[in-house]
């Protein structure tokens, strides 16, 4: 379901793209150093976000360096560390547990269970360090998979489901900022479960599997269904970027301008990408 939250890369200058991977790269480190292989397979763009936005808005101290690894041995590649890069690979290897298990669930793919089955062991120590995070992390995934299993339809109630799951990750601490970070990521939660429902659906209806947009599709013709989409994706990202302007977090900043970028035009990338490709089908 993550990988949605990207970077428009021609935005950006070499500089600033250089800043995101030192993040992006940092992150997959921290994960192996965590986590271990495993860990690092769970990489995702949108808990990279999370660290950059989290280390912008506490100003926290990075330590910025270069290195060499398994998938990038013959050039140095920018890294990141600090503590907030600890707290995104944590919510990045207990969201990465249930989604495993659930992959093992809905397809009994053995191979999900087996990295599940790698994870588990670091759940008593997640539970303790971060209670608040994966007490609702497990709850909404139940309400998610109940919703679900029972073929609802119910966009709101879908979507909250996913939205409060993200919004506790973003509000790493119970402090001023908590109530915006958790709004930001209730939006932007939300967003990536109607974005992943928009790219998988006709996946999901030849294989004969859940789809939250299925019912709205077999209402609409195809262009009101695909404005309805974009109605319903943009309600969300500005629900999102709402609560993103209530955090001081300076736009000019090295971290501030990959925010920005990503919020305002990155996160459409992938969207722009399927719709383009769907319309090409149905005109050919």
């Amino acid at each position: 379901m993550f990988g949605y939250v990207t970077l428009y890369r021609k935005g950006l200058a070499d500089a600033e793209m250089d800043r995101y991977q030192a993040y992006y790269c940092g992150l997959c480190r921290t994960l192996g150093r965590r986590y271990g292989r495993t860990g690092q397979l769970a990489l995702s763009y949108d808990m990279a976000f999370v660290a950059i936005l989290l280390t912008a808005l506490y100003d926290t101290p990075t330590a910025f360096s270069e290195g060499r690894c398994v998938p990038h041995p013959l050039k140095k590649r920018p890294r990141a560390d600090n503590e907030l890069l600890d707290y995104a690979a944590d919510m990045t290897a207990a969201l990465a547990y249930y989604n495993f298990l659930d992959d093992w669930q809905d397809d009994h793919r053995r191979a999900s269970l087996t990295q599940a089955q790698k994870l588990e062991p670091s759940l008593p120590a997640l539970r303790e360090r971060w209670p608040r995070q994966l007490q609702t992390m497990a709850a909404q995934l139940d309400r998610l998979n109940t919703l679900e299993s029972a073929g609802s339809h119910n966009l709101d109630a879908l979507c909250n489901a996913f939205g409060a799951l993200l919004g506790e990750v973003f509000a790493c601490r119970d402090d001023i900022w908590a109530p915006a970070l958790r709004g930001m990521g209730n939006g932007l939660g939300a967003f990536i479960y109607l974005m992943d429902a928009y790219d998988d659906l006709e996946k999901d209806s030849r294989r004969g599997q859940f789809n939250a947009l299925r019912q709205l599709a077999d209402e609409l013709p195809p262009a009101a269904y695909e404005q309805r989409c974009h109605e319903l994706l943009t309600q969300q990202m500005g629900r999102c970027a709402q609560q993103f302007e209530m955090l001081p977090i300076l736009k000019d900043t090295p971290e501030g301008k990959l925010l920005y970028n990503t919020i305002y035009s990155g996160v459409w990338s992938k969207y722009a990408l399927v719709r383009k490709h769907r319309e090409a089908k149905r005109h050919d």
